[in-house]
Order: C-alpha cells, then sequence, then structure tokens
C-alpha cells in the first residue's frame, strides 16, 4: 500500500507521544463492561442505521472490522495499524470506537450528537482495550457522557460527548452559511491507494470558488522529514474531499451516521497540517460539532484553517454530507518525528 493508502485507508497519523447497555440513569461511574454482565446484544440504540444507504454495507461484510467486542472489552485488529509508531493503532479508530460506546450507551433517535470531543493521551497499543463509562448529566435537553479508555491499567484516551435534545426552530429566521460548491462524489475519480474507505479527492479546478496557494509555500524550499500522506490533496489549494467508509468498525455491526462521523474526523488533522510534501505535526485531539446528522454514507472535508508556532498548531475542516453543511471538525497538534 502506497503512503497515501496509509492515511486514506485509516491509518491517519494520530495520537500524541503518543450502547446504556441498560438505562444508567445518573449514576457518576459505570463500566461499560461491569463484572458478571452478560454481553447485551451488539448494536446500536441511537440514531438512525445506514439500511437506507446500501451500496458499502456489502464490502463491510468481506472485510475485517477494525475491532472485535467480547466481554472483556475491544481487540483491535491488523487494520488498526497506527502511523507513527509501530505496535500502536491509529487515532482514526480511536475515535470511532469512543463514539460508538457513547451512542450505544447513552443516544436515542430524538438526540443529536452536537459535540464530540476526543483527548489522545498517548500511542494506544495494539492490544484489548477497555472502555469505562460516566454519565456527568440526563437532562431533559442535555445529556453528556464521557468515556475512558484503558489499555490494561494505563488510559490511553479520553472522549465526552454532548447530545442535544431535538425540538424546532425558532419562527425568526437566521442566516445560515451556504454549502460548498464542490461537485457530488459520483461526478469524481476515485483514488486507489485508498484500503479502508472509498476517497475522492476534489481537485482545485472543479470548484467555483477556489483557494490560491498561500505565498509563503510558493517561495518557501520544499523539505520532507515524515512521508507524505495526501497524495494528490498534497497542493494547498486541492486540500478537499469526499470520503466514504467501507469497513466495519466493530465485529458485523453497521455503521450509524454518527459512528461515519467519528470515524473519519481525525481526517481533519493530515488535512489541516501537512505541507506539502510531509505530514510533521501529531494531533493530540478533535472536536466536532454538528446541528445534524448526516443523510448520506458520503462525509466532506473542506479546510479552512491552519495555524501555527513554536511547534504547536491548530486547524479546522468544515465539514458536510451529499445534502448539504453538517459542522465543523478543529484539531490541535504538537510537531513530531515518525518513530
Amino acid at each position: 500500500m502506497t503512503v497515501a493508502g496509509r492515511i486514506c485507508g485509516g491509518l491517519a497519523p494520530t495520537c500524541c507521544d503518543e450502547w446504556a447497555f441498560a438505562s444508567m440513569g445518573c449514576a457518576a461511574r459505570a463500566l461499560a463492561f461491569p463484572s458478571g454482565r452478560a454481553l447485551e446484544p451488539r448494536h446500536a440504540t441511537g440514531g438512525a442505521r445506514d439500511a437506507g444507504f446500501g451500496t458499502s454495507d456489502e464490502r463491510m461484510t468481506t472485510r475485517t472490522p477494525f475491532f472485535i467486542e467480547d466481554s472483556d472489552g475491544f481487540s483491535p485488529t491488523e487494520a488498526c495499524t497506527g502511523y507513527w509508531q509501530s505496535g500502536t493503532i491509529s487515532g482514526r479508530v480511536v475515535g470511532g470506537l469512543l463514539g460508538f460506546v457513547l451512542e450505544r450507551a447513552y443516544g436515542g433517535d430524538d438526540l443529536v450528537p452536537a459535540r464530540f470531543s476526543l483527548d489522545l493521551l498517548r500511542p494506544p497499543p495494539r492490544a484489548r482495550l477497555r472502555p469505562e463509562l460516566r454519565l456527568l448529566r440526563d437532562g431533559g435537553r442535555l445529556k453528556l457522557g464521557h468515556v475512558d479508555l484503558y489499555a490494561g491499567d494505563t488510559l490511553v484516551a479520553h472522549a465526552a460527548c454532548q447530545f442535544l435534545r431535538r425540538t424546532e426552530n425558532p419562527p425568526a429566521q437566521t442566516w445560515q452559511a451556504p454549502g460548498w460548491d464542490a461537485p457530488p462524489p459520483e461526478a469524481l475519480s476515485g483514488d486507489s491507494s485508498s484500503g479502508h474507505w472509498d476517497l475522492r479527492p476534489i481537485p482545485a479546478d472543479r470548484r467555483t470558488s477556489r483557494r490560491p496557494p498561500p505565498a509563503v509555500l510558493l517561495e518557501a524550499p520544499r523539505r520532507t522529514a515524515n512521508p507524505p500522506v495526501l497524495g494528490p490533496m498534497g497542493p494547498f489549494e486541492a486540500r478537499q474531499a469526499w470520503v466514504r467508509e467501507v469497513r466495519g468498525l466493530v465485529d458485523d455491526l453497521p455503521l450509524t451516521p454518527f459512528t461515519r462521523v467519528a470515524l473519519a474526523a481525525d481526517f481533519a488533522s493530515p488535512l489541516a497540517h501537512s505541507s506539502p510534501d510531509s505530514i510533521d505535526y501529531v494531533n493530540s485531539d478533535f472536536t466536532v460539532y454538528m446541528h445534524r446528522l448526516p443523510r448520506s454514507e458520503w462525509l466532506g472535508f473542506d479546510l479552512v484553517k491552519h495555524h501555527a508556532a513554536d511547534g504547536i498548531a491548530i486547524g479546522e475542516c468544515w465539514l458536510h454530507d451529499t445534502e448539504g453543511p453538517l459542522g465543523t471538525v478543529t484539531v490541535a497538534a504538537i510537531a513530531q518525528r515518525q518513530r
């Protein structure tokens, strides 16, 4: 697999130097796998399924999922292999797993995961992982769930999701930002190097509002530290793409709209933090804000911001589906060399 295939195939460079299964009420802390609990049927209790999408689910049944679940936790498969350090797993799949756990525990058809945040505390090893859940707030309009992820006794990641209950928009109209002008995914060619998802890069000349390359990149010498990961999306003006997951997350379960977002969100980091020739920042987190769930399998990423000083970077991408804007993904990162 090419280096571009590693990032676009789900092995995104992340991790710093690194459903309730039954109602849990307002308990201050609950284990995702309490001692003596019989395995519950493993299916999503929150969010609509992908039953109406249909096209990629068939491929999911023939590919090894990212994780296998048992009574003790989740075991990563070879598909989880990380970029930065051997023997670790990708931060992208950690985000997907913790989104899955939070949605299964606390989600519901009348709730929207308006904010999902992930902290990558150290490189997660390719070993059995154990989540521990806490429900911090279970109100009429807001539910806030947290989850810690352990490898043995070592805390490797933390995530939180704020679910907001659906209601109606106020009658007074408020301005909304327009969607992007990107062509639909079916009008674009796929990237054959992608291993875990369908990737459709959007060339700069396929958009009516084009982003010119900054002068600093035009004048700077080309330098490479770590292997590049973006392939055709390397040029700054080409940092936009449609992506669609075609590999299962846990066992043979179908992906929900939310777990598709949780799995893909980490892609914002290489889009925002790569130079034209290399990726030299590793993200320590990401935060997704959404005003609605996606209604298509395809998710669109559009780079809108990158700033860096003293080896610390922040980045932002706007998130879309085929019907319009969904929200944003923001990421913090630190300078890093591959090991």
